[in-house]
C-alpha cells in the first residue's frame, strides 16, 4: 500500500504526469540571476484551492509570455530534502519536401509585433479524402527543431487540399535544444511540416511540407540575452508535510509554439528512483523543499468510530433494523439468512433477465457472466419481499469498457423484478449505488446535466419508504449519529482503465446541502474504500490504493492532514504490492486481511500478525471482509465457478495479535 511503501526514504515524492521521474539533484539548474534577467519576469502568481491537484497526475501548459503555473500536493514520503523540477517534453516535428511544385502558403498578416495571431492559408494539389479528415496539423516556429505546437485545421468547402491553420507569435524567448534563443526582431520561418498525411504512424513524414516566413517587429525582449538557461521557480509554502499543497509559479523560454508547450512539475527526492533515469530531458527549473514528517497513527488519539461507510458495489448487504438478516450475490441467485447464517433461502434473479429484455441494458449480456449474478445487494428493513440489486452490465450492440452499473428490485422475494425508476435528468446505465436505513432506501444516479468544470459532477437522489413502490426525489441523509457524512455514487465499472471512485460528501446544516471537501475529495472504489465519522466530529478516510492511505480531520471536515502508517512486514516501496484489504474496525484497530492478515492498534508503532486468521485470495481486491454481528464476512472469490458462490467468515472475538 502506497503509504506504508512511501515510508521508505529516497522516494519520488509525487509527479504531475503518470510518469517517474529520476535525475541527480546536483545537476538541477538554479532560478535565474539577474544579470540574466535585466527585464521583470512574468510570473503569473496564482493560489490554489483544496480541490485542485487532487491527484499526482497532472501537467502544467505554458502561456505565449513563458509563464506557467501548477498546484502540486506533496505525496507520501519520508522527511527530507527535495526538489521542484519543471521538464520540458517539447516535441521536434518530422518535416517533408518543402514546397513543392503546385503548392504555396500565405501568413496574414505577414510581419508584426510579438503576440500577433497569424493565420496561415495553404494548398497542396491531390489532397486525399483520408487526409482532409484531419483536424489537427502540427506547426513549427524558427524551424521544427525549435518551437513546435498544434493547430487547429479548418479545410476549405470548396477547393480540396486547401486549409487555415492560426498561430500566435511567441512573445518570450524559446529553448532551440537545450540552448536559449533570445526573442528579438527578424525574418523567421513558419512551418507546416507534413501537410497531406501529416504525420505517419512511424513517426516520419516522405510527403509534402509548407515553409512561409514572418516577419517579427517591435524591439523584442530584454530577457535571457545569452544562450544560458534563466528560468526561474517559486513555490508557497515552502515546506510542508505530505498533504501539503503548493502554488508553484514560474517563468521560462517557450518550449512549445500556440500554448503547446508542456512542462511536467515534480517533486524529486536525494537520490530519486526511477526507472526512466537519464533519458528523461533535463530539467529547465528547480528550487528545494523541505518535506516535514507526516504525524504517525500512534501520535494521534484513539479512534473512536462512530459510523463506517464503504465504498465499491458490495457483495454483502445487511439489514440496516436486524444484523442478523443479510444475504449475499450467490451464484446465479441471492441467498438469504434471517439467523445470521445458520440456515439460508434462495432469492431467484431469474425474473431480471425477461426484467432487462426491453431495456438497453440486457441481463445478462453478451460480455457478462452466466449463470446471472448480482454485484451488489441491498435489503430493505420494513419489507421482508423486498430486495435490490445492482448488476454490471453494457449497453445493447456495444461493448466494453466501461461496464455499467444497473439497477432492480423486486417486491415479491425474487418471482418478479422491475428495473429501478430513471430520474428525468439521468439514465439507467448512470446508477451510482443505493444507501440504505431503517427508513428506508436510497437510489444514487448521475445527472446528464452539464456542470461547470470546476465544480463536481451532479448527482441525483431518490428515495423509496413503502418497499420500493415509489420513488420521490430526495437528497442524501445523514446518519443516525455523528457528523453528518456521506459518499456519492459510484463511478462506472474501469478499474482496468481509469479506475472508479466515490466523492467524499460533507453536510453542515443536517442534510439539506452537502459538498465535497478539496481534499481529500474522493475515495477508490476498485478496491474497498472506507469513510469513517468519529466521535467530536472527527473523521477518517481510508483509501489503500490511493496516493494518501489513511487521512484524518478532527475539526468536520474543514481541513485534513495525511497520516503516516508503520511498514508491513516484508513491506517494498512499490505501490502496486498490497498486502490485503484494509479497513477500521469498530473498536478503532485497523485490519489488513489477505494472504496474511495483520492488526494495527491504537498507539501501536508495528503491526502485528493475526495467527489464527484463515487465507483471502486477491484479498486486496475484493470487498473487506464486513463485521456483521460477532463475526467478519466475504465472498469467497475461489470457492466454486463463480465470484460470490461462498460466504466465509471468523469471528472477531479471534481478531487479535
Amino acid at each position: 500500500m502506497k503509504t506504508w511503501r512511501a515510508q521508505l526514504a529516497g522516494a519520488v515524492l509525487i509527479v504531475v504526469m503518470a510518469v517517474s521521474l529520476g535525475i541527480e539533484a546536483s545537476h538541477l539548474p538554479r532560478k535565474g540571476t539577474a544579470s540574466n534577467l535585466p527585464s521583470p519576469v512574468p510570473i503569473a502568481h496564482r493560489t490554489c484551492a483544496q480541490a485542485e491537484a487532487i491527484s499526482d497526475n497532472l501537467g502544467t501548459t505554458q502561456a505565449n509570455d513563458g509563464a506557467f503555473s501548477a498546484c502540486l500536493r506533496v505525496g507520501p514520503v519520508a522527511a527530507g530534502s527535495y526538489q521542484i523540477t519543471a521538464r520540458s517534453f517539447s516535441k521536434t516535428a518530422m518535416v517533408g519536401t518543402i514546397n513543392p511544385p503546385g503548392s504555396w502558403i500565405t501568413l496574414t498578416p505577414p510581419s508584426g509585433p510579438p503576440g500577433t495571431v497569424v493565420a496561415v492559408s495553404a494548398f497542396v494539389p491531390g489532397t486525399s479524402p483520408e487526409s482532409r479528415r484531419v483536424l489537427y496539423s502540427d506547426l513549427c516556429w524558427a524551424g521544427c527543431n525549435a518551437l513546435a505546437g498544434t493547430s487547429e485545421i479548418e479545410w476549405s468547402s470548396s477547393t480540396p487540399g486547401k486549409f487555415t491553420l492560426h498561430f500566435t507569435v511567441p512573445a518570450a524567448p524559446w529553448f532551440t535544444g537545450t540552448r536559449v534563443t533570445p526573442l528579438r526582431p527578424g525574418r523567421y520561418p513558419v512551418v507546416v511540416p507534413c501537410a497531406t498525411t501529416f504525420e505517419k504512424p512511424s513517426g516520419l513524414c516522405t510527403d509534402v511540407g509548407l515553409e512561409g516566413y514572418f516577419e517579427l517587429t517591435g524591439g523584442g525582449s530584454g530577457l535571457c540575452q545569452t544562450d544560458a538557461n534563466c528560468a526561474v521557480l517559486e513555490a508557497s509554502p515552502g515546506k510542508g508535510p505530505p498533504g501539503t499543497l503548493l502554488a508553484v509559479n514560474g517563468w521560462a523560454p517557450l518550449t512549445g509554439l500556440n500554448g503547446g508547450g508542456f512542462l511536467q512539475m515534480a517533486i524529486e527526492g536525494h537520490p530519486p528512483q526511477s526507472k526512466l533515469g537519464s533519458s528523461l530531458p533535463p530539467p529547465i527549473a528547480s528550487m528545494p523543499f523541505v518535506v516535514n514528517a507526516a504525524p504517525a497513527l500512534a501520535s494521534l488519539p484513539a479512534m473512536h468510530p462512530v459510523t463506517i461507510q464503504r465504498t465499491g458495489m458490495d457483495p454483502i448487504g445487511v439489514d440496516p433494523g436486524n444484523s442478523r438478516r443479510f444475504a449475499y450475490c450467490g451464484n446465479g441467485a441471492i441467498k438469504l439468512t434471517t439467523n445470521a447464517g445458520s440456515t439460508w433461502s434462495t432469492i431467484s434473479l431469474a425474473g431480471v433477465r425477461a426484467a432487462s429484455a426491453l431495456t438497453n441494458y440486457p441481463i445478462p449480456g453478451s460480455f457478462t457472466a452466466s449463470p446471472l449474478t448480482c454485484t451488489s445487494v441491498a435489503l430493505d428493513s420494513r419489507y421482508a419481499g423486498t430486495f435490490y440489486a445492482v448488476f454490471s452490465a453494457v449497453p445493447r450492440n456495444s461493448g466494453p469498457p466501461p461496464f455499467y452499473f444497473v439497477a432492480y428490485v423486486t417486491r415479491n422475494s425474487g418471482r418478479t423484478w422491475q428495473p429501478v425508476p430513471v430520474p428525468a435528468k439521468s439514465e439507467m446505465g448512470r446508477f451510482g449505488g443505493f444507501r440504505v436505513s431503517p427508513a428506508g432506501v436510497q437510489a444514487l444516479f448521475w445527472s446528464q446535466a452539464t456542470t461547470d468544470s470546476s465544480q463536481p459532477p451532479a448527482f441525483l437522489v431518490e428515495q423509496t419508504t413503502d418497499g420500493g413502490r415509489t420513488w420521490p426525489a430526495s437528497s442524501l441523509r445523514c446518519p443516525l449519529s455523528g457528523p453528518c457524512i456521506g459518499l456519492g455514487p459510484q463511478d462506472n465499472g474501469r478499474c482496468m482503465a481509469v479506475g472508479e471512485w466515490q466523492a467524499i460528501e460533507i453536510s453542515t446544516d443536517g442534510g439539506q446541502s452537502w459538498t465535497s471537501p478539496g481534499w481529500p475529495a474522493r475515495l477508490g472504489a476498485c478496491t474497498t474504500s472506507e469513510l469513517v465519522g468519529l466521535d467530536s466530529n472527527g473523521m477518517v478516510a481510508v483509501d489503500q490504493m490511493g496516493a494518501h492511505t489513511l487521512t484524518w480531520s478532527s475539526d468536520g471536515g474543514s481541513s485534513w492532514e495525511d497520516v503516516a502508517l508503520p511498514l508491513l512486514p516484508g513491506a517494498d516501496a512499490d505501490p502496486g504490492n498490497a498486502q490485503g484489504s484494509l479497513q477500521i474496525l469498530p473498536d478503532g484497530r485497523l485490519l489488513v486481511a489477505g494472504s496474511r492478515w495483520y492488526l494495527l492498534g491504537s498507539g501501536a508503532t508495528a503491526w502485528c500478525p493475526v495467527a489464527a486468521a484463515p487465507q483471502i485470495s486477491g484479498g486486496e481486491w475484493s470487498a473487506s471482509p464486513r463485521l456483521i454481528g460477532d463475526r467478519l464476512f466475504w465472498s469467497d472469490p475461489t470457492a466454486g465457478a463463480a465470484v460470490g458462490v461462498t460466504l466465509r467468515s471468523f469471528p472477531i472475538s479471534a481478531v487479535h495479535c
